[in-house]
């Protein structure tokens, strides 16, 4: 069975690396995974909700901080270390790698376990804009693939573990939101 779903893996690793290569794929890809292409925005967005988003803003913003620090240094620092399962790229023949090669290990995908827990984030806050978000984080874990840079199964697995660690933030997010209106409502009833 695990052969089977190695294979699978392997395959469909295969047919978007190799089989929908093109130039402009490359420059696309490239463009999307690089979180640096990003800075401004997110920079402004979180500006944006901290000064303009009251409370619920500036509690989102600590939930995205507190979120997405949690999945980067545990898909990173934790479960690849104990995984170490090496990328494709460095032990599969024939790799496209458009942006280069990474020596370190690949499951799970630390880009894809960031945008499970924004992602998720951002679709509780925001309901109505959830498809916008699930476009952008298939988009990056879709990106991990075409780069040579991860199997699937490790940009699921990324996914899965930013999602539960977004979840586990929202509810832990919560429930200091409903401590801090209790103290708030007693001062006042004082």
């Amino acid at each position: 069975m695990v052969s089977f779903l190695y294979s699978l893996d392997v395959s469909l690793f295969r047919w978007i690396n190799g089989g929908w290569s093109c130039l402009p794929l490359d420059a696309f890809f490239a463009f999307i995974t690089d979180i640096h292409h990003y800075w401004i925005l997110i920079g402004l967005l979180l500006v944006y909700w901290l000064w303009k988003g009251g409370t619920e803003g500036r509690w989102l913003v600590l939930g995205l901080v507190v979120a997405v620090a949690l999945s980067d240094q545990t898909a990173s620092h934790v479960i690849k270390g104990l995984a170490q399962r090496v990328r494709p790229c460095n032990v599969l023949e024939g790799v496209l790698t458009p942006i280069g090669k990474s020596g370190a290990f690949s499951f799970p995908s630390s880009h894809a376990a960031n945008m499970g827990s924004s992602m998720l984030l951002l679709s509780l806050a925001f309901k109505r804009w959830t498809p916008l978000f699930i476009l952008v984080a298939l988009l990056v874990g879709l990106s991990r693939i075409y780069l040579g840079l991860h199997y699937p199964s490790d940009v699921l697995g990324g996914y899965a573990l930013g999602a539960l660690i977004g979840y586990g933030v929202w509810l832990g997010v919560g429930k200091l939101k409903t401590k801090f209106h209790r103290q708030d409502a007693k001062k006042n009833a004082e």
